[in-house]
């Protein structure tokens, strides 16, 4: 390794071998990515488990119905586990890779060392984010370990997992030591940048519910925006045109995965995803899986104009002429949540838009809860919020119902809530803001089939998936399953 980290080029080179966990292909192990789109993929894995996704699917067993029930067990929920245990548990490595990766570039004389050291350890929390989110807290090596094991290849041991703030303040660690050095805009389109790296670190500070740190960090990134101030970003004006087959490096766009509608390891298979196989597309080649749904109950929450509505579609005519309404088949269960817009080159279902990781307006959002959460409703943080509102053609919070919505802390926490659920969709996002709000349960069986209810699962510790049981084994114990799957 000392005789390839000579140049930048070899630095550069290094750390982009760091970003393949997080790409959007859904295919075979070893390519497998987070940001896939169908529903194995980390969006759909999760937002199934919340209020809003669900599946026309009526296997059972499929992913998106098993998450719908909380339901899941070592055993019965193979379409499940399987893949969480071989496509997303094992890019637990890439914690270790990336930290070791910080600590060899660190070592070499390069110029311009510090910003690469930096990424890599961006890299580190934004795995962990992912990770934390689906599993709770995962084993980490300290550097002695990780610079032993380095000297000493055929050595290692089994790491007990840490507690959860052990955890966090880890991911805390490396992201307040890489954010002082990253640019606030990288020529490589999809790298971690300073905004993207404050927008984890937000991310986890919610998760500790430090809100007075997320404040900070939130204002920070509201302020490299034009609505704050600044010039980095801004609030696009059209909601849909944020998903746009042309969305790539859009005002709005903190951080995204770039893709290309014309290769198997980079799609965006998201719309075709939610799309019935009689629904009319632009593309003749283009093929709907009938998977992605909004529960109605959801759908039935946003307010009458919301131009959000734009993106989900609640009734079609379909390829026969044949008018679908809401209850028919393909939209028994819930509407299309499409979110972007069709790719007229679509083959398959292989879409070329790129797909949001963080957006500004999930940092304006951000800011108004941890204000809220500090200082209570707030002139600024009812701004925050109308801001959002405005775009979506909608009246201010505080003229709702007599100002109901902004009564009180209480109030105003939920009306936060409901605004990141239509706002942020699809988004990855729905998860970690019910659990963080205790709602995981309550929330996560609205809108449900009668066959999904029957079979909900209310012990709020499934709010993560359970650990490999071979890992478990393998560790002699060292390696603890998650409390509801022992």
């Amino acid at each position: 390794m000392e005789d390839f980290l000579k140049n930048e080029d070899d630095l550069r080179l290094y750390v982009y071998s760091l970003y393949k966990p997080f790409g959007s292909s859904q295919g075979d192990v070893s390519v497998a990515g987070f940001y896939a789109t169908l529903d194995g993929g980390y969006f759909a894995l999760t937002e199934n488990t919340t209020d809003i996704l669900t599946s026309e699917k009526t296997n059972v067993t499929a992913p998106s119905i098993v998450c719908n029930t909380h339901d899941w067990d070592l055993v019965a929920s193979a379409n499940l586990v399987t893949p969480l245990y071989q496509k997303f548990l094992p890019r637990l490595t890439y914690i270790s890779k990336a930290r070791m990766a910080a600590l060899r570039i660190m070592q070499t004389t390069v110029n311009n060392k510090e910003k690469y050291a930096a990424e890599a350890k961006a890299i580190i929390g934004w795995a962990g984010m992912i990770l934390y989110d689906m599993f709770g807290p995962l084993p980490y090596p300290s550097d002695e370990q990780l610079l032993y094991w380095d000297e000493h290849p055929l050595e290692g041991e089994w790491i007990a997992r840490p507690s959860s703030e052990d955890f966090l303040a880890y991911l805390e660690e490396n992201l307040t030591e890489a954010i002082p050095f990253l640019p606030e805009t990288q020529d490589t389109w999809g790298c971690l940048t300073k905004g993207a790296a404050s927008m984890i670190l937000l991310r986890v500070h919610l998760m500790q519910k430090d809100f007075v740190k997320a404040k900070a960090v939130a204002k920070s990134v509201y302020e490299m925006g034009k609505e704050g101030g600044g010039s980095t970003y801004e609030l696009m004006k059209d909601y849909s045109k944020i998903f746009s087959i042309d969305n790539q490096r859009n005002s709005e766009l903190i951080l995204a995965i770039p893709c290309d509608g014309t290769k198997d390891y980079s799609p965006n298979q998201w719309y075709c995803a939610a799309m019935p196989g009689d629904y009319p597309h632009i593309s003749t080649a283009a093929k709907g899986s009938n998977s992605h749904r909004m529960r109605w109950a959801f759908y039935d929450t946003y307010e009458k104009g919301d131009k959000r509505l734009n993106t989900i579609v609640a009734e079609y005519v379909n390829n026969k002429g044949k008018k679908v309404k809401r209850g028919d088949k393909n939209l028994e269960n819930g509407a299309l949540p499409f979110k972007y817009d069709q790719d007229p080159t679509t083959q398959g279902n292989f879409a070329k838009n790129d797909i949001p990781v963080f957006r500004y307006a999930e940092a304006i959002l951000g800011y108004a809860e941890a204000i809220n959460e500090t200082e209570g409703v707030t002139d600024l943080a009812i701004h925050l919020v109308n801001l959002i509102r405005s775009r979506a053609g909608l009246s201010n919070i505080e003229e709702i119902n007599g100002g109901e919505k902004v009564a009180s802390p209480e109030a105003f926490r939920e009306a936060i809530l409901e605004e990141r659920g239509h706002e942020l969709y699809g988004e990855g996002v729905r998860h970690m803001d019910l659990v963080r709000m205790g709602k995981f349960v309550e929330y996560g069986k609205r809108g449900l089939s009668a066959y999904s209810l029957s079979k909900y699962n209310e012990d709020p510790r499934r709010a993560v998936f359970p650990i490999d049981p071979q890992m478990v084994i393998d560790s002699k114990g060292v390696i603890e399953q998650n409390e509801a799957y022992k």
